[in-house]
């Protein structure tokens, strides 16, 4: 194995952790997100409101990274733009339905989680697998919280497998 042959590998392995902890990131944001909404639903939206931001930047930046759109390809900037301004709205209808008394003040952070584990399971479809990782673990991380009194061990198990399912899933992508 020559000199690049290894610098190479290690530029994969470094992209990959890279990748998985950013995955780790968005988890670990959105879950203090759903746990803060316990405590007081109108308080987080803004928490909400910024987390939505970091999702749809990170989005955009995995789609420029691991599709051919270039970061001018005007099309596919207006279709995830257009995507996760819907997520936006359902989520601040959630936080209006809360506001008015439609809805219960406790269900703000599940849902939220629910409404922006399916915009993120979504846009992995059409974009990136790995934001379908996401979006699935966030899904799951939102119903065991449900279901579950002491959740957060169920959290750190649902990130620790979306993360290494990132992980050896990029790897096993790359050798196909």
């Amino acid at each position: 194995m020559d000199d690049h042959d290894q610098d190479s590998k290690a530029y994969d392995t470094k992209k990959l952790l890279i990748e998985s902890l950013v995955g780790l990131a968005l988890l670990i944001l959105a879950f203090f997100a759903i746990a803060s909404s316990d405590v007081s639903a109108t308080g987080s939206r803004s928490y909400w409101n910024l987390l939505l931001l970091i999702f749809a930047i990170t989005a955009f930046a995995s789609d420029r990274i691991h599709t051919e759109h270039s970061l001018a390809d005007m099309r596919s900037v207006l279709t995830i733009s257009l995507h996760w301004l819907g997520v936006f709205v359902a989520i601040q209808l959630v936080h209006y339905f809360v506001t008015t008394g439609r809805m219960a003040n406790a269900d703000t952070g599940l849902t939220n989680g629910l409404v922006l584990a399916l915009g993120t399971f979504l846009f992995g479809i059409y974009s990136n697998w790995r934001m379908l990782v996401i979006g699935v673990a966030l899904a799951l991380a939102t119903a065991g919280v449900a279901f579950i009194e002491e959740f957060i061990w169920f959290l750190v198990i649902i990130a620790v497998v979306a993360i290494l399912i990132l992980y050896f899933g990029a790897r096993f992508v790359k050798r196909l």
